[in-house]
This record gives structure tokens, sequence and C-alpha cells, in this order.
């Protein structure tokens, strides 16, 4: 029973730890922008930064074939939209800290002095975990081990920010591809897939705040501030009307009031 415990121990291992992960997209950061940025003393930062997170996770051929499509009461096949799955707040909440802390030190983000907000999109196609795999992908997979088998997740960060013309939007992408292999478990500690994926992100955020500080350059424009409040709606016609329409006795009509003679 021992020995049982053992080999299914030391299989559920290797499991987890046959795998590294890759990333590409684009994300090189040119180091004489950045440098530039990093060194403008001119630069208006962002008194704000918001983050939105839409995650469409890994779905398997199976999972796909019985959710995509219902049946309606004709017997016919309907499509159902794919809709995104809630990411942690734990994850979301890393992720926010992580872009402030990079925006600020790059030079555009400082809640006191900043003018205007920056809003942060990322949506992220294919994400998995663990759990998910072990539930279908892995199981489903054969030879996953003995024959290499990749999945690939796609990362879309949008910046968009308001500057005295407009609204302004930067897009970065970037893809994690992680792959299966009993002869890459030596290279797990280096390529684990979590930490590609949070090295891939920082770089995504480091990418995204050079194409910012690139597009205010080129266009000489500073982050706007927030809108004013909307103005208060005008007297309408049927609001003035009983002023202008009661008739006043002449006795009490001041003398400015009255129509010159022609």
């Amino acid at each position: 029973m021992k020995l049982y415990k053992t080999l299914l121990a030391a299989a559920a291992a290797l499991s987890v730890c046959g795998c590294a992960s890759f990333t590409s997209g684009d994300v090189l950061v040119e180091r004489e922008t950045a440098r530039a940025m990093i060194d403008d003393s001119a630069l208006t930062p962002f008194a704000e930064i918001k983050l939105v997170w839409k995650n469409y996770p890994y779905r398997s051929p199976t999972d796909a074939i019985a959710g995509d499509t219902t049946v309606d009461e004709k017997g016919r096949f309907k499509s159902q939209e794919v809709k995104a799955v809630p990411v942690s707040p734990g994850d979301v909440a890393a992720l926010l800290k992580r872009a402030r802390k990079t925006f600020s030190d790059a030079g555009l983000y400082d809640s006191l002095k900043g003018r205007g907000t920056l809003k942060l999109e990322l949506i992220s196609m294919n994400r998995w975990t663990y759990g998910e795999l072990f539930r279908s992908y892995l199981v489903e997979t054969g030879f996953i081990f003995l024959i290499p088998s990749s999945l690939r997740v796609n990362h879309l960060l949008t910046a968009e920010f308001a500057i005295s013309t407009g609204t302004a939007r930067v897009e970065t992408l970037g893809q994690n591809k992680t792959t299966f292999h009993l002869l890459l478990a030596p290279l797990y500690p280096l390529f684990a897939p979590g930490g590609k994926e949070k090295r891939l992100l920082q770089q995504m955020l480091w990418r995204s705040a050079t194409d910012i500080y690139t597009r205010l350059k080129r266009d000489g424009q500073a982050p706007a501030a927030p809108p004013a409040a909307e103005a208060a709606p005008e007297t309408t016609e049927a609001q003035a009307a009983p002023a202008a329409a009661t008739p006043q006795p002449e006795i009490n009509a001041a003398p400015a009031a009255e129509t010159p003679d022609d």
C-alpha cells in the first residue's frame, strides 16, 4: 500500500513538473525610450489607475462541444456566447499593485501630483489552472508526457487615457506557451508557468508604459483632467411662460420696462 502511494505521488509530481513555459509577443521595451521616460522631469503622471481583468479560461474540446451549443424546442442547434469568467480578487489586486508600482517607477503615476485616470483592461484567452488540466487536458490527451504537447495563453493589455484632444489608446499583446513533456521536468524550476506569467505581465506593463509615453510625446499632450460636472439644465419655456404671460397692472409697471414710442 505504501509503495502504491509512493508511485502515485511520484506520478503526480511528474505530471505537475513535466512542463516548461516560454513567453513571446510584442513586449520588448526600447531601453532608450524607457531611459528618456524615467529621466523626463516635465512628464505629467496619472493620478489614478483602474484595472479590469477579463478571463476566458481553458476549455477542452469535449467541453466546447457540449457547452457552445444548445438545442431549442424545434431541435435546432443554437450557439452560445462564450462569456468571461471572473478572475480571483487576489490576482486582480496583485496585478493592480504591480501596475501602480511599474507606472510609478516609470514616472507615469502619482496619486498626489498626477492628473487624469489611466484605464487598464487585460483580456486573457485560454488561461488554465492545474486543477482544470487534471480534469480534462492531461486525461484526454493521449501520451501527454511522451509526445510533446503545448497550450498557449494569450494576453491583450489595453491602456486608455484622456488627453486634451480626445481619448488615446495603446495595446500590448503577449503569449505564454507551456509545453508538456517528461524531459522538461528539470527546467520546471526556472520556467514554471505561474512565474513566467507574472514576468510576462510585468514586461507587458513596462511596454505599455513606454508606448503611452511615446504617444504623449508624439502628440505633445499630457493626461487630461477629469471632465467637469455637467451644467444645470436650462429653464424650459413652460417654466418661464407663467411669469411672462401674467399681465401686470399699468400702475405697477416699472418705467424701465415701458416700450418707447416709435
